[in-house]
């Protein structure tokens, strides 16, 4: 019995420690905020994250990732068709600590203009 409990704690330590690693994203200035506005070219809408793509004014193309896909459908109920290729698009999250790499991730803001739809996350 002793060891079937060791085995099981090990197994959950193990899986805890797998789940913190992926959600601590290396090469990232997660205590910093970066705004890019853009046209959105092009989301993938899929699990682990949503993506964004946005091709700013000067041509840069940024990717930003957002929350899981399940969960921005059921949780702040933004669904595949809530944005649209070619929207314009203000986002903010937090930068790559190589800014020629053009990426965000954990994105707190997501704002079209256009009508004043916005996501926003409350920290």
């Amino acid at each position: 019995m002793t060891r079937i409990l060791t085995a099981v704690l090990a197994i959950l330590l193990l899986a805890g420690i797998s789940a913190e690693a992926h959600h601590r994203p290396v090469g990232f200035l997660l205590g910093e905020k970066r705004t890019v506005e853009g046209r959105l070219e092009e989301i993938r809408y899929a699990n682990p994250h949503v993506v964004l793509f946005i091709r700013t004014a000067d041509g840069t193309l940024y990717s930003a990732e957002w929350q899981a896909a399940w969960w921005l459908q059921f949780r702040a109920h933004v669904m595949l068709t809530t944005l649209r290729v070619g929207d314009q698009l203000v986002v903010t999250g937090a930068p790559a600590a190589e800014p020629s790499s053009h990426e965000l991730v954990r994105l707190k803001e997501v704002r079209r203009p256009r009508d004043g739809w916005t996501y926003h996350v409350i920290d």
